[in-house]
């Protein structure tokens, strides 16, 4: 047989071999219902470095180098899911979706040794997946996709989407777009400005974006930061009133202050606000009221970020190191105690 039809005919295996795994893949990957939100909106801006489901909490743990583990959602029974460095945690019934953080390069088959890219796992450890080794920003499960910030040397960051499966990888939006709030199937997110290398286009209006159909509007004609879609109302940072808290009602079209201070960052759910005020001043604390502005208390003086919530605790660090970690009650008194699982 000549030398040509060997080449030939191993190059054909390969591909039928590799058309094989793919089908097997995805005919037993599951599937989500097309709303299915993997972590809340504040989380993810808050680094995704907790996101509980079905009553267990998966998350970065700072007390070992930040790799994934999990937990029983009352803290108990910590254990380590992957040796590697994690962020923009999300789950479904099935699996784990994180992007690697950068800090550390890990370990294990399929990691190649790169501290970059997003991956999944199986909910219980193993299985990994890749979906990209390039550098990845924001990361948020909804449905069936995984939407992400995508960086590419050559083009920049831009919004892109890819299956659980793998399969349909596109890019969505050319823009450093943050994909971080969902509910419903609609992703809501603050426009991005773009220099085109004359001029600046784009907004800092609210957008959303429907999933099912790629249809992208303007929602509310007002600059901001961070919009959080919580229980029918957005929460955000209003960049018109240098970073006062507001909250919004896409239904009545109240917009509210909720702060007269500058906000750095924060978080809502569970019908509570945490939240970090200007690091610039003397008085900056972390304090916390409810979402329609009452009880406000001081949580800890000084500067935090990093804001995670589950249904029972706060986690957060201090802004110039990630260790220790500390975490609060996220209902009833003050009680900030040091997280060490």
């Amino acid at each position: 047989m000549k030398a040509r039809n060997i080449v030939f005919i191993v190059v054909l295996a390969i591909i039928i071999t590799a058309l094989v795994v793919m089908s097997a893949l995805k005919g037993h990957m599951h599937t989500n219902n097309d709303n299915y939100v993997g972590n809340p909106g504040g989380n993810l801006y808050n680094g995704g470095l907790f996101c509980e489901h079905d009553g267990k909490v998966y998350f970065s743990n700072p007390s070992d180098s930040g790799f994934l583990y999990v937990m029983n959602s009352d803290e108990s029974e910590p254990k380590k899911l992957a040796g590697v460095a994690v962020e923009s945690i999300n789950a479904d019934d099935h699996r784990v979706y994180y992007a690697l953080s950068g800090s550390s390069t890990g370990s294990g088959l399929g990691y190649i040794r790169k501290a970059t890219g997003l991956f999944s796992i199986k909910n219980n450890g193993g299985d990994s997946l890749c979906y990209t080794q390039d550098a990845v920003g924001v990361a948020a499960l909804v449905g069936n996709y995984i939407y992400y910030q995508h960086y590419d040397k050559s083009v920049g960051t831009y919004l892109d989407r890819i299956r659980i499966d793998k399969s349909d990888n596109v890019t969505l939006i050319p823009s450093m777009v943050i994909p971080a709030s969902a509910d419903s199937g609609y992703i809501y997110f603050a426009g991005v400005p773009v220099n085109n290398g004359t001029h600046t286009e784009g907004d800092m209006y609210l957008h959303m974006l429907d999933t099912r159909t790629g249809t992208e509007t303007v929602l509310y004609e007002h600059q901001m930061y961070q919009p959080i879609y919580d229980n029918g109302y957005i929460y955000y940072l209003d960049l018109e009133t240098r970073y006062q808290l507001h909250r919004y009602s896409p239904v009545t079209g109240e917009d509210i202050a909720l702060t007269t201070e500058r906000v750095d960052m924060f978080n809502v759910g569970g019908g509570m606000i945490y939240y970090q005020t200007d690091s610039s001043s003397p008085d900056a604390a972390l304090k916390r009221m409810t979402t329609e502005g009452a009880d406000r208390e001081i949580v800890a003086t000084g500067i935090y970020c990093d804001i995670n919530m589950t249904s029972n605790f706060v986690y957060f660090h201090s802004y110039d190191s990630k260790v220790p970690m500390y975490h609060q009650s996220l209902r009833g008194g003050v009680n900030v105690m040091l997280f060490e699982p």
